[in-house]
């Protein structure tokens, strides 16, 4: 399995970092874990196009993880033929909604899709990719999950867990890939209370014996001992660094960085916590970073 990073950034515009944003490579299987805003020119960038992927996998329903669904599902319809596939959505209660009210025949889309399924320009270049008759519009298998969901597929599997981020207004779920014997996990956004003192329970269990952690790390001021922070966020990166310790993390990878914690000096002093704690490696994230977990 072969992870690539097309966003590490957070909900703030960046000039360096898009929002969340993972592409997924098992065998020859792509697959796009979150979409936010930035994910197709990344993808682009690593050398990828929309049409090689047809299944999705969202965490959560902030906008910084799924906003450029939109715009890569619009990129894979209208560059394939007719033998295109569903594009297949796995997300979080509302995502259902979210993808009738963009591609419903009166959603948001209704006049730019009317165009191109029926000017006969966008007909015709149809019928030149091998369409017939008339083009019709995207289609999608959407599925909302659970905590008790598993996906399946070829040589992998998927399972998730609740994290506390902004419940009850959205659900948040942690992802544990399984690929034969190697474990990639995926933190999801966290948000802590200084009150608890161990960390969620569907953090640890999306972490235990990981591979690869890709670990949420935007806290305010950095995080850091001594400086001030906002109640819940006090003391994110001592339990995130204990939980990957104790779950036996073996690489973690730094992801949802806010351009406040990527200036010399905050970056290192963050490294230096989380590495005084977590005796796994510890990597920066960054975008475009590449990721094998079968590279020792």
């Amino acid at each position: 399995m072969k992870v690539t990073v097309l966003g590490s950034g957070s909900p703030k515009a960046s000039s360096e970092r898009c929002s969340s944003g993972y592409l997924l490579e098992i065998g020859s299987e792509k697959i796009l874990m979150e979409c936010g805003p930035g994910t197709v020119r990344r993808l682009v960038e690593a050398g990828h196009v929309p049409t090689e992927i047809d299944k999705v996998f969202l965490s959560h329903l902030h906008f910084d993880h799924w906003l450029d669904l939109i715009h890569f599902a619009l990129c894979r319809w209208d560059t394939s033929g007719p033998d295109a596939k569903p594009l297949k959505v796995w997300g979080p209660p509302g995502i259902q909604e979210i993808v009738d009210k963009a591609f419903g025949a009166d959603g948001l889309l209704k006049l730019d899709l009317t165009a191109r399924t029926t000017h006969e320009q966008s007909v015709a270049i149809y019928h030149g990719r091998g369409g017939t008759g008339a083009r019709p519009w995207p289609t999608f298998e959407v599925n909302e999950i659970e905590e008790t969901t598993v996906v399946q597929g070829k040589n992998w599997r998927v399972s998730f867990a609740e994290v506390p981020h902004h419940q009850p207004y959205l659900i948040s779920y942690g992802m544990r890939w399984e690929i034969g014997d190697k474990v990639f996990a995926y933190s999801s956004d966290i948000t802590w209370s200084p009150e608890d003192s161990t960390p969620p329970p569907g953090l640890a269990k999306v972490a235990k014996d990981a591979d690869l952690l890709v670990q949420y790390v935007n806290v305010f001021g950095g995080g850091l001992s001594g400086v001030a922070q906002p109640k819940n966020e006090n003391g994110l990166l001592s339990m995130i660094s204990r939980c990957a310790r104790d779950a036996n993390v073996k690489t973690m990878v730094t992801t949802h960085q806010s351009p406040h914690l990527n200036k010399e000096g905050v970056r290192e002093r963050i490294i230096q916590e989380i590495c005084n704690i977590f005796p796994g490696q510890l990597i920066w994230g960054r975008d475009h970073l590449c990721l094998d977990l079968n590279d020792e």
